[in-house]
C-alpha cells in the first residue's frame, strides 16, 4: 500500500469562481496531514469568510512571491467531538 504524502500541495492560483467548493472537494478527497492550496494574492479575507472555523482543519495564510498559501493542517480526533449537547 503506497502511503501519501504528509503535504499535499493543490495550485488553484488560476481558479476566480468556485474556489472554496473546489479546495473543499480536494480536502475530502485527500488523507494527507497538511495540504497547502495556492490561491491568488489579495483574496484571503473573501476565503476565509468562505470556511468560517475550518471544520475538521485549522487553517493557516502564507504570504508567497505571486500567490498566497492557504495551509489546512488537518486536527486530530477528539474525545469531546463526539459530545453534542443538543442531541438528546
Amino acid at each position: 500500500m503506497k502511503k501519501e504524502r504528509e503535504t499535499k500541495v493543490v495550485d488553484m492560483s488560476g481558479v476566480t469562481c468556485g474556489l472554496v467548493p473546489g479546495i473543499v472537494e480536494q480536502l475530502d478527497a485527500t488523507s494527507a496531514r497538511v495540504v497547502d492550496v495556492h490561491i491568488r494574492t489579495g483574496i484571503r479575507e473573501e476565503i476565509m469568510s468562505g470556511f468560517g472555523s475550518g471544520g475538521a482543519w485549522n487553517i493557516e495564510i502564507i504570504t508567497d512571491l505571486g500567490f498566497d498559501i492557504l495551509r489546512f493542517i488537518r486536527k486530530k480526533p477528539s474525545s469531546l467531538e463526539s459530545l453534542n449537547i443538543v442531541e438528546y
